[in-house]
């Protein structure tokens, strides 16, 4: 994506982006590898990705939220069986 677009999406004068690239290099660099990453969008239909994904999450949360979490989850999906 172009800073030119960038700038449109921000709603912000495409020499600011210039001027953060100079003046405010942090500040750049996280406006940059946002809309960089922007470009990989998941496949939400993929549900090896979501199980991972999932999976990532809860890896994060204390043992007292991921036990939470997999009642919320478990309780879920017995509405399908």
């Amino acid at each position: 994506m172009t800073k030119k677009e960038i700038s449109e999406i921000l709603g912000i004068d495409q020499n600011t982006i210039k001027n953060w690239e100079r003046n405010r290099p942090e500040l750049h660099k996280i406006v940059m590898s946002h809309f960089e990453n922007e470009q990989v969008m998941p496949d939400l239909n993929d549900k090896e990705f979501l199980k991972k994904e999932i999976n990532k999450a809860i890896d994060k949360l204390p043992q007292s939220r991921a036990k939470k979490f997999y009642h919320i989850i478990m309780a879920e999906l017995s509405d399908f069986e």
